[in-house]
């Protein structure tokens, strides 16, 4: 049997005395600057995450933070690592998002910036006073000192490297840009929670967590972002198409911007789901929360959701003016759907394509033109449609046995009996009804039975009980991958067969389904 092997408090205590040092190095420096603001800069919060990273993945391999003595310490360092990573990734928002042309609003982003920034760097200091507080009280040593092998100040040159490399050449450059363009707007139909929290009132934050946004969904959005940012990187920076249009670099930047936006949101809501969520008012207190419950969700909604949201709406506009100009046009023509025109599921799978690409893409019947990413200016074609229906059924009407047989003519209700019976038999109309009952309607002076027919039709054609057999079609005209998957739903009888029921939608449509 093997022996449980005794473990030594004084070897782990030297181990992390070791591995404190740097750290503690770090915070007396920071102790030592007159002004708190100095101690934000990339140099001080990289070093100081790296450091609190390697304390704090010892501690967990060690179990600290489930061990009575050593939890407060390793709260604390978790702590830094936290707010020295979110600083970071926010000191790089401001110093890139001047580089683009983002937001109208781009100085109160700024401004904003700022005031986070100052936040957090007092938060940084809460944090060093608890650290070395529980530091003392596990028997760690204390060190005064600043090792200046360790920490030195840097001072960044101005200007930026000449950009001398060559370009290299896109083949159908039109193809990939409209694809990314196509995926950022995908994307942003996707972030609907960013929408959903914009008018939440202020005292009300703490009910978005975890129901509204947590952890988890923030992190699968920016990890769409960071994925579309390097498909971009792959494919178009450093090439001779990016040089030609300014708008591809400000589509990459809007994509950059937000994705670390939600990098910092991801890390502040772990930090509250895991450390703050589950405390009671008793509990924050006496834990010495470095930043309020208040404060840092006001910080994440405000700031990083708020921001996220504005950039990724201001990006929309600026994709679809890209798709506009990189999409090759084309049109088709198509049948109406069978099953009443275009009703709701027809209208409702024919925007959705329309708008997964994020293309103009118009309908045009009889000259007039409508708007195909819109269901309900795709009700108003069936106006059109189903008065060319009656029209064609008029036409048809004329030349039945039963408008010329004296009976019929002089007994109206046995003669819309056999015209309708000759309808069917010739398949001009379609009957919805299990109990099928002519409309009771009675002839007006001087009608025809004709004119008697057509009028009956109508009315059982606007109570829904028959439909009429067409072969009209329509004309779509716009991007030509919309118009691909167009032709496609249209093959397929726009998702429903004859008798309006739902039928399998083909692989290359799979994405209606989300």
């Amino acid at each position: 049997m093997e022996r449980k092997l005794e473990f030594d408090n004084e070897d782990f205590l030297n181990l992390i005395n070791h591995l404190f040092e740097p750290l503690n190095s770090f915070i007396n420096y920071a102790f030592s600057v007159k002004n708190k603001k100095d101690i934000i800069n990339t140099d001080f919060l990289g070093r100081s995450k790296s450091a609190a990273s390697r304390l704090e993945e010892s501690l967990d391999h060690y179990n600290a933070k489930n061990n009575l003595k050593w939890k407060p310490f390793r709260e604390n360092i978790a702590s830094i690592k936290l707010f020295t990573d979110v600083s970071y990734i926010t000191l790089h928002l401001k110093s890139t998002s001047p580089q683009y042309k983002l937001l109208s609003g781009i100085d109160t982003f700024l401004s904003d910036t700022e005031d986070v920034l100052s936040q957090f760097s007092s938060s940084l200091y809460l944090i060093f006073s608890e650290l070395i507080k529980s530091s003392k009280s596990i028997g760690l040593k204390q060190n005064t000192g600043i090792d200046k092998s360790l920490y030195k100040t840097i001072d960044f040159p101005e200007g930026r490297l000449e950009s001398d490399l060559k370009k290299s050449k896109v083949e159908k450059p039109e193809q990939v840009i409209v694809n990314l363009a196509t995926s950022y707007l995908n994307l942003a139909s996707e972030s609907i929670l960013l929408r959903q929290i914009k008018n939440v009132n202020y005292h009300s934050y703490n009910e978005l967590v975890p129901d509204v946004i947590n952890e988890n969904s923030i992190r699968i959005l920016e990890s769409k972002f960071h994925n579309l940012q390097s498909l971009y990187d792959t494919y178009i920076s450093n090439t001779d198409i990016e040089n030609t249009d300014v708008d591809l670099k400000l589509m990459r930047g809007h994509t950059s911007i937000v994705y670390h936006l939600l990098e910092a949101a991801t890390c502040i809501i772990h930090y509250y789901e895991r450390h703050i969520m589950h405390l009671s008012e008793a509990k924050q207190r006496d834990s010495h929360l470095p930043i309020s419950t208040l404060t840092i969700l006001e910080i994440l909604v405000n700031y990083y959701l708020n921001y996220s949201e504005q950039f990724l709406t201001a990006g929309r506009a600026l994709c679809k003016e890209v798709i506009k100009k990189y999409a090759e046009e084309g049109s088709i023509n198509v049948r109406v759907p069978g099953y009443r025109g275009f009703h709701v599921r027809p209208s409702t799978l024919v925007s959705k394509i329309v708008l997964h690409y994020g293309s103009e893409v118009y309908l045009l019947i009889e000259d007039e033109k409508f708007d195909a990413s819109s269901p309900m200016n795709l009700f108003r074609v069936n106006e059109k449609i189903n008065a060319e229906k009656r029209r064609n059924l008029a036409q048809n009407i004329n030349t039945l046995k039963s408008i010329t047989n004296s009976e019929c003519n002089e007994n109206f209700e046995k003669g819309l009996k056999e015209i309708f019976h000759e309808l069917l038999e010739e398949n001009k109309i379609i009957n919805y009804s299990a109990e099928f009952i002519l409309p009771d309607l009675k002839s007006i002076s001087e009608e025809t039975l004709g004119e008697f027919a057509n009028r009956a039709i109508a009315s059982l054609l606007a109570q829904g009980q028959i439909d009429l057999k067409t072969d009209l079609s329509v004309s779509f005209q716009g991007d030509k991958r919309v118009l691909a998957d167009l032709e496609i739903l249209a093959a397929c009888g726009y998702g429903e067969d004859c008798y309006g029921n739902n039928i399998v939608l083909p692989k290359e449509l799979s994405y209606l389904r989300r």
